[in-house]
């Protein structure tokens, strides 16, 4: 029993250990085991011993190899990761902006550490030489405003009746407000941008065309800035339709394509979306003061409160509208709307809170020096 369990020690514990000296108490080693066996077992003893200790360093030299290769592995793997996620979150990162843009109603200004230089650059444009002449006098006097179901078959409940008005002179601009005017507005103001505009913030070849996508309180705000305001109802009719009660800007003859830019055939809308015109085009289609695009293009805000009972007043000197109200007119049609909504006594309302890509607007203010001509006006009218 002592002889085996001798040998056990020796298999388990091959070599002496480094502390503790020899001879320590308990400690049994295999150059006095072999004292006490036969020099033929004490030989075969030897030669597995060390059969075992060359077994055993094998052993330990393939493990700590193995776990070199794998700590080696561990390490590639994760400076791979780490260099394809720096690849990735490179990549991402100017994509950024782009990924937000899913969202085509709401306005995208460029976060703060973007400059503005290209929006500064755009702001900065010189005025076309045609378009100088921003403003045109209207004069005062009596026009015609509403529509007759007699000679007007297109005529809503809304336009009637027709009636003569008199409002004194005032001015109103040649165009529509533009993208590059309203983005000046912006830079000085630090106002909302349309939800149409982008960050860069529009390419340079829509400079001119009107600027949409602006609700009736931002289009006051924006004449306000430019020291004028918007048009009464009754003034935009008058600079749209003259004094002669004619059905569109340039007559009474339906709108062609030559003529306006509304949704009639022939117009090559369906080229581009939306198919939105500089506001200087269509110089065929003035108004007879030479107010451009007051059918088509976009509809444009007015000041008044909507009421479609309002004509049946009976207001003949200078209407300014209802008092209150839900809802803001708008006039004119646009490039996505039928010519019959485009005449120039057509009404429209929205609240005024309310933006559309078929929405613009123009600015008007009360005539320089204008002698107001009331009595003489009521004196012709009996």
């Amino acid at each position: 029993m002592m002889a085996f369990q001798e040998i056990a020690w020796v298999f388990l514990f091959p070599s002496p250990p480094q502390s503790g000296g020899e001879g320590g108490p308990g400690v049994l080693y295999p150059h006095k085991i072999r004292k006490n066996l036969s020099d033929e077992e004490g030989e075969r003893h030897e030669a597995r011993s060390e059969g075992l200790d060359v077994g055993i360093e094998r052993g330990a030299r393939g493990a700590r190899q193995k776990a070199r290769g794998k700590a080696k592995a561990v390490k590639w793997k994760a400076g791979t990761i780490r260099a394809l996620f720096c690849m990735l979150a490179s990549f991402l990162v100017p994509l950024a902006p782009s990924l937000g843009m899913a969202d085509h109603d709401r306005p995208k200004r460029p976060p703060l550490w973007t400059p503005l230089f290209e929006a500064e650059r755009l702001a900065a444009m010189e005025v076309p030489e045609d378009m100088v002449e921003d403003m045109v006098m209207v004069p005062a006097g009596w026009f015609l405003m509403g529509s007759d179901p007699k000679t007007d078959r297109a005529a809503g409940p809304q336009e009637q009746p027709q009636r003569l008005v008199y409002l004194s002179a005032f001015q109103i601009d040649r165009y529509e407000v533009t993208n590059v005017q309203y983005l000046r507005y912006v830079l000085a103001t630090g106002a909302e941008w349309p939800p149409y505009w982008r960050e860069e913030p529009f390419p340079e070849k829509i400079a001119w065309h009107p600027v949409i996508g602006v609700s009736w309180r931002e289009a006051d705000a924006y004449c306000r800035w430019a020291g004028k305001r918007l048009p009464t109802e009754a003034e935009w009719e008058k600079a749209a339709r003259g004094t002669d009660g004619r059905i569109f800007p340039w007559g009474d003859e339906p709108a062609g394509w030559l003529k306006s830019n509304i949704a009639h055939s022939g117009s090559g809308r369906v080229k581009r979306y939306p198919p939105l015109a500089n506001v200087n085009r269509y110089d065929r289609g003035v108004s007879p003061y030479g107010v451009y695009q007051m059918a088509g293009n976009v509809s444009e805000w007015v000041a008044d409160w909507f009421d479609p009972e309002y004509y049946r007043r009976g207001e003949t000197h200078n209407p300014t509208g209802p008092s209150q109200g839900i809802d803001k007119v708008f006039r004119g049609g646009s490039w996505n709307e039928d010519p019959e909504v485009a005449r120039s006594a057509g009404r429209n309302a929205g609240a005024p809170d309310h933006r559309s890509y078929l929405i613009g607007f123009r600015c008007a203010c009360d005539a320089r020096g204008a002698i107001n001509l009331t009595r003489e006006a009521r004196a012709e009218q009996r």
